[in-house]
C-alpha cells in the first residue's frame, strides 16, 4: 500500500466538511464479472471503528510539445523520467493518482509531433508509470490527433504498462464498460468526457472512440457504473475557454447538471491555467468540484500556463453505514521549471530548497529568473485556489 506523506492540512476536519453518500445499487451483485477485469485490487485499508479509506491526487494537463520531447530524447530514445522525479514522492503517495493524458502514442511511424497535432514518444507513459500514475483519462481534444489508428494504439500502450484509462475506446463493449476502481468496500467508478476533437470528425461507424459531451449519454453512464456497484463516481471534464481563470457559466451550468446525477467529484482540464473549486450540496449527495487543474507538464510559457497543481483528497467510507466523509483536502502547487530540462518542480519544496542553498534536492533551480518565478507562483496560485470555506489550502513542504 501507498503511504501518504505527512502534511499539514487546513483546519478542514473542525469545519466537518461532511458528504454522506447512500450505498448505490447494490442488488445486481452479478453485474461485477463484467468489470472486474478493468477493477483495481488496492490492499484494504480499515480501522477498528469499521471505515474504509482511500487516498486520492489528481493532476491536470499532461501534454508534450516538441520541445519537451527535443529535451528528452538521447542517444537510445527518450527518457521522460527526470521530468516527473521532483513530484514523484506525491504521486505515489497516493492509493490512486489521475492525470489527463492529452497527447497520443501512436508510435514512431506516425511521426512525433507536438502542436497542433500531438504524437509523443511512448517513453513518455513510462514515466508515468514510474512515478505513480495508476489512472489516465483519455477523452481531450487531441484524443483523434492520429484518428482512430491513434486511439487504438494509444490503448494498446497504456494496457502494457497497466495504466487504467476511460474516455476512449477501442470498441462499443469497451466504451459501455465502466471503470472500476476498487479499494477494500470502496467501489468508485470514473468517467471522462470532451466537448471538441478540434474539428477531427470522428470516423463513420465509430462513434464510440471518444466520449462527447452529451447530458442523456452521461445519465446513462451513471446508471451503467452504478450497475457495476459504484457507490461513488468521479467525472473527468475536458471543457472551458483556454487561459479563462474563471470557469464559464456553460461549465457551471454542467457542473449543477452531473451535481444533480449524484456525481462526487468533477475534475475538469483543457483552459491550460488553474481555475477555482465549488461545493455543491449538503444532503445525500454532495459534489467536489475544481473547474481546471491547468498543466501539470507542458511546453506553455504563458503566465500562469507553467504551474499547476497536484490536487490531494482522502476520502473515508463507513462500512456500516455506506456513508462517505471527506477527511482531508489539500493541493500541492506546481511549476515548470526548464532551467535544466524540463522539471516538475512542488513550490513549497523548490522554495525551502532555494532558501536553504539545498542544491541536491530535486526541486532546486539554480536559475534566478526561475527562483524569483517560483514566489510568484506560490502567491498566485494560493491567492486563486486557496478556499477556506471548504478547507482547501496549499500544504506546505515536508
Amino acid at each position: 500500500m501507498k503511504h501518504p506523506h505527512k502534511k499539514r492540512y487546513s483546519n478542514f476536519t473542525q469545519r466537518i466538511f461532511t458528504l454522506s453518500i447512500a450505498l448505490l445499487f447494490m442488488s445486481q451483485w452479478n453485474a461485477r464479472a463484467a468489470y472486474y477485469d478493468r477493477e483495481i485490487t488496492i490492499h484494504q485499508v480499515a480501522d477498528s471503528l469499521g471505515h474504509d479509506t482511500i487516498t486520492m491526487a489528481f493532476v491536470g494537463d499532461l501534454m508534450c510539445h516538441a520541445s519537451q520531447f527535443e529535451k528528452a530524447r538521447t542517444a537510445n530514445g527518450y527518457d521522460f523520467r527526470p521530468v516527473f522525479e521532483p513530484v514523484k514522492k506525491y504521486l505515489s503517495g497516493a492509493d490512486l493518482t489521475f492525470g489527463n493524458l492529452e497527447t497520443v502514442t501512436a508510435g514512431a511511424e506516425a511521426k512525433f509531433t507536438g502542436y497542433p497535432q500531438f504524437n509523443t514518444p511512448v517513453e513518455y507513459l513510462d514515466a508515468l508509470k514510474e512515478s505513480g500514475f495508476d489512472v489516465l483519462t483519455t477523452a481531450n481534444n487531441h484524443s483523434l490527433d492520429r484518428r482512430f489508428p491513434g486511439v487504438v494504439r494509444t490503448l494498446e500502450e497504456l494496457d502494457k504498462r497497466n495504466i487504467y484509462h476511460t474516455g476512449t475506446a477501442r470498441s462499443a463493449t469497451e466504451r459501455n464498460t465502466p471503470l472500476i476502481l476498487n479499494k477494500g468496500s470502496i467501489k468508485i467508478g470514473v468517467l471522462a468526457y470532451t466537448f471538441s476533437t478540434n474539428g477531427i470528425p470522428i470516423p463513420v461507424g465509430q462513434s464510440f472512440c471518444v466520449n462527447m459531451i452529451d447530458t442523456a449519454q452521461i445519465r446513462k453512464d451513471v446508471q451503467s457504473a452504478r450497475n457495476a456497484g459504484a457507490q461513488a463516481i468521479a467525472a473527468f471534464m475536458h471543457w472551458g475557454d483556454e487561459y479563462a481563470r474563471f470557469a464559464k457559466p456553460a461549465q457551471i451550468a454542467l457542473a449543477d447538471f452531473l451535481h444533480e446525477q449524484g456525481i462526487m467529484l468533477i475534475i475538469g482540464s483543457h483552459p491550460h491555467v488553474l481555475q477555482p473549486s465549488q461545493l455543491r450540496g449538503w444532503g445525500d449527495v454532495a459534489s467536489f468540484t475544481v473547474y481546471s487543474l491547468g498543466n501539470f507538464i507542458s511546453g506553455q510559457r504563458k503566465q500562469y500556463t507553467d504551474c499547476g497543481m497536484i490536487l490531494r483528497i482522502t476520502l473515508i467510507k463507513n462500512r456500516s453505514t455506506g456513508e462517505f466523509k471527506y477527511e482531508k483536502l489539500d493541493y500541492i502547487p506546481t511549476y515548470v521549471s526548464t532551467a535544466n530540462g524540463y522539471r516538475i518542480l512542488p513550490v513549497s519544496d523548490a522554495m525551502k530548497a532555494i532558501r536553504t542553498g539545498n542544491k541536491s534536492h530535486p526541486a532546486y533551480t539554480a536559475d534566478k529568473g526561475e527562483q524569483l518565478r517560483i514566489e510568484q507562483v506560490w502567491k498566485e496560485t494560493t491567492k486563486h485556489m486557496d478556499d477556506h470555506s471548504l478547507g482547501l489550502i496549499a500544504a506546505e513542504e515536508d
